[in-house]
């Protein structure tokens, strides 16, 4: 029988003596009682996905909304419905039936899937505030500049650039020898979880990883601040309260959500990377509802806030005589 894999001094593992993982045990929560977390991600899930299918339907059923401003925000609801659909699912079957186990394939799949859809969330929020710039600062030109060929590039861009931002990731982290190790100490195949696990004293991936964060996400928000930056130029300029409060309809909900979206991914960069002492299931739990939170507040608050979507759901309710 061949003995364990020998660690050199580098915490590297003998090739000589390794044996290929075909599959990782994700381990999720062993200090926690998962009973009431499992109804916490159960219940976030559930108002995720009925909040924004009901959103969808509503912009889909009313022609009123067929404008641009709404497709963006359809094209939100759709990542947010992708995004805490990927690892949701496993991590409730792990705490109801501790089936903890996931193929290499499948965990690489849903590395990929994970970054692919929270990368498309922050570039609709850039499109979005675009959009939001030109009914600020540009309202005459609106009607020309934001127009459905205008969407359909923007949907070609977020698609294009964040497929060829991301695919590098998951292969680069299955292109790593795994030795014998296979535990995760995560709930789902988060990248930098995944290449602790590799024989290689620096795995390539996660410092692609980071590199593709700081530069592509960093320009969604600097571009965002920007976009943001002129509205409040132009709002300051007009004094005009008229265009103050048209500002405040068109802009708060959207800056509430981009605000909310990249504190979450703050705070889990930060206990994972800077704040070491904090216990292992905050960061892991942080990180869960990243893919949670946001996807349920986002049609709540816009739905809540958005005038035109609350009238289109008052009618399409009416319609099936039911009083909202």
């Amino acid at each position: 029988m061949d003995g364990p894999p020998m660690l050199y001094g580098n915490g590297s593992y003998s090739g000589a003596n390794s044996s290929q993982v075909t599959e990782f045990l994700l381990i999720c929560f062993p200090e926690v009682h998962g009973s009431f977390l499992s109804g916490l991600f159960m219940f976030c899930l559930m108002v995720a996905l009925i909040c924004n299918m009901a959103l969808i339907i509503i912009i889909c059923a009313d022609q009123r909304l067929h404008h641009p401003m709404y497709y963006f925000l359809a094209m939100l609801a759709v990542a947010d419905i992708l995004l805490c659909t990927v690892a949701t699912p496993k991590t409730l079957a792990i705490l109801w039936t501790q089936a903890n186990s996931i193929s290499t394939s499948a965990c690489f799949s849903q590395m990929f899937f994970i970054l692919l859809w929270s990368s498309m969330e922050s570039s609709i929020f850039l499109v979005m505030a675009y959009d939001r710039y030109v009914a600020i600062c540009h309202p005459l030109h609106y009607p020309s500049v934001v127009t459905n060929k205008l969407v359909a590039k923007a949907i070609v861009f977020i698609l294009t650039r964040n497929l060829v931002v991301i695919l590098p990731i998951p292969l680069l982290s299955a292109s790593l020898d795994y030795c014998s190790r296979k535990e995760i100490l995560h709930c789902f195949c988060e990248n930098m979880s995944v290449e602790k696990l590799a024989c290689d004293a620096h795995p390539p991936g996660s410092i692609y990883g980071l590199v593709t964060f700081f530069i592509v996400g960093g320009s969604d928000l600097l571009f965002i601040v920007i976009s943001y930056a002129a509205i409040l130029r132009t709002v300051v300029k007009a004094r005009s309260c008229a265009t103050a409060f048209k500002a405040f309809r068109i802009c708060s909900s959207h800056l509430i959500l981009i605000c909310f979206f990249y504190f979450t991914i703050a705070t889990t960069i930060a206990s994972s990377q800077t704040l070491k002492g904090i216990p292992r299931h905050v960061h892991v739990l942080l990180a869960l509802l990243h893919h949670l939170i946001p996807p349920a507040l986002n049609p709540i608050v816009y739905g809540v806030m958005t005038k035109e979507i609350r009238e289109a759901a008052k009618r399409l309710l009416g319609k099936a005589k039911v009083h909202p």
